[in-house]
């Protein structure tokens, strides 16, 4: 007689199989985190050790978030501000997403590393949930990740790119979930996952392809839908981008010249414009990290470029191998489609130097499609492991931040200081709320971490400091001892609030 399973045992199970999916997510990145770091002191993970500057911002404006629903000071650079809100030059979209695992994960220095493994383990059980992957299938991901190296390490940091990642690991799993049987939940998914990438980065508007491609045969409708969607969220980017996000002032913003020239009806200048730029930056690409990478002494970016550039070999000849046996190749057309045309688009718009981020990401696009839909999978990790063992310099493991007890000593004397200002303040000026940070040469950015939550940071150039033409909005400047910067702070009569071994910060004189 056959056995019909109650509604609620197949809830059950469910569940559980949910739970042992987060489970073995989690086993996962802390051996890779073993792995990785064995040779450091594993338990005492510190992030304001770590060289990453980026790292400081994004933890100070999702705590800011935390406290209050946005930082009470503004982020930005050389004392510029977004014209609405109070976040840095990456907008308010990702440290508001970042809160929503922050609630769990509380205020602290390390905040942005737990945030992400959240994110990874999340990510991790939608896209095994959604492609259906076996226990088997799902090592296979995970020892492609361990092989390529570069996504691990962006995973276990600080930095915001894990959020990207549980973002993929959305598009993949719900995409594949919609192959099998359309539903609407999983649409939803797909939808907003796309929306976000977007809203975040503009290039990942080429995402909106699965949607559309995967839907367009059987649920036209939806993949009508989904066009729409795509130009709106590029709109809300660009809307975003332009109220919300303060000027950054290394030049690394898209470069939306081509626009302006076809704007005016110079298609042919447009065109001219665009082909200078791509040879330089391929130029740039090959003299400064292909032909190093090639001569023994890699780069992070030649490392990185030659691994996605692998992945896109290895995706070609899957499809060739599965469209000869009339298997399916959807997924990973649309995974290839998009990664071509990124690259296309970031050499245009984007400076190649910090393009390593956005690799990582079109790798963990790259293998998963390949992880859900081809067969022979496992043999990515051969090539992948083949790149890291022949180049010895790339086999990087950045050094693990570890807690030092003599700059938190430091950090904590700066933090009661400027805590204690902020309670005292009861201004509606934002400023107030903002201390100016002598970047790069002075100050070690570590101690920023110093900064409360809810106050703002402005990343200021030290020469834009010592320059006293140059405005300073902030109510304090951290600086190190003897430099310009301090000179031009002393010359305008600001006062020392709080002095450590490394660092003063001071504050400017009442009534400016």
């Amino acid at each position: 007689m056959k056995m019909v399973r109650c509604p609620q045992s197949l809830k059950r199970c469910s569940w559980l199989a949910v739970a042992l999916c987060a489970a073995g997510a989690a086993l996962f990145l802390l051996v890779a985190y073993v792995w990785l770091y064995h040779d450091c002191d594993l338990w005492h993970l510190w992030l304001p050790k770590s060289a990453n500057n980026d790292e400081v911002i994004y933890n100070r404006q999702v705590v800011g978030v935390l406290t209050g629903g946005q930082p009470r000071g503004v982020f930005g650079y050389n004392e510029s501000r977004a014209a609405l809100g109070h976040f840095g030059a990456w907008g308010p979209v990702l440290p508001l997403l970042y809160g929503i695992p922050g609630l769990l994960v509380g205020v602290g220095v390390n905040t942005m590393f737990w945030c992400n493994v959240l994110f990874t383990v999340a990510g991790w059980v939608i896209f095994a949930r959604g492609a259906r992957l076996s226990w088997k299938k799902q090592l296979v991901f995970g020892l492609a990740l361990l092989c390529a190296l570069m996504p691990m390490q962006q995973i276990l940091a600080g930095t915001a790119e894990s959020l990207q990642y549980f973002l993929i690991f959305c598009v993949l799993g719900a995409s594949a979930a919609l192959l099998r049987q359309f539903r609407l939940g999983w649409y939803l998914v797909l939808a907003a996952a796309c929306g976000l990438l977007t809203v975040v980065r503009a290039y990942t508007m080429l995402l909106w392809l699965f949607p559309i491609g995967l839907l367009w045969k059987n649920h036209r409708r939806h993949a009508v839908a989904a066009m729409v969607m795509a130009p709106l969220s590029l709109g809300a980017y660009c809307v975003i981008t332009k109220l919300c996000n303060a000027p950054y002032f290394s030049g690394g913003d898209v470069d939306l010249t081509v626009f302006h020239l076809l704007a005016k009806g110079r298609l042919f200048s447009a065109i001219r414009y665009e082909w200078n730029v791509v040879s330089e930056e391929l130029s740039t690409l090959w003299n400064d990290h292909l032909l190093p990478t090639f001569s023994g002494h890699p780069t992070r970016q030649g490392v990185a470029f030659l691994l996605l550039m692998l992945l896109v070999v290895a995706t070609v000849c899957s499809l060739a191998d599965d469209m000869r046996h009339h298997r399916q190749i959807r997924l990973r057309v649309c995974a290839l489609l998009c990664v071509v045309c990124s690259q296309l688009a970031m050499l245009a718009l984007y400076a190649i130097d910090p393009m390593v981020r956005h690799y990582t990401m079109l790798m963990i696009l790259l293998l998963g499609a390949l992880v859900c839909e081809y067969w022979a999978a496992f043999l990515i990790c051969v090539p992948a492991l083949a790149v890291q063992v022949c180049l010895p310099a790339a086999l990087w493991r950045e050094t693990l931040p570890t807690y030092d007890a003599a700059m938190d000593q430091q950090i904590q004397t700066i933090h009661t200081a400027l805590q204690q200002e902020m309670d005292a303040c009861h201004s509606e000026d934002p400023w107030d709320y903002t201390v100016a940070y002598a970047w790069p040469s002075d100050a070690f950015h570590g101690y920023l971490y110093a900064v409360p939550a809810g106050m703002g940071i402005q990343f200021d150039y030290s020469s834009y400091i010592a320059n006293e033409d140059n405005p300073i909005h902030s109510r304090y400047a951290m600086v190190k001892r003897g430099g310009k910067a301090e000179q031009r702070l002393i010359e305008d009569d600001w006062q020392e609030l709080v002095v450590s071994e490394e660092i003063v910060v001071y504050e400017c004189p009442e009534g400016e």
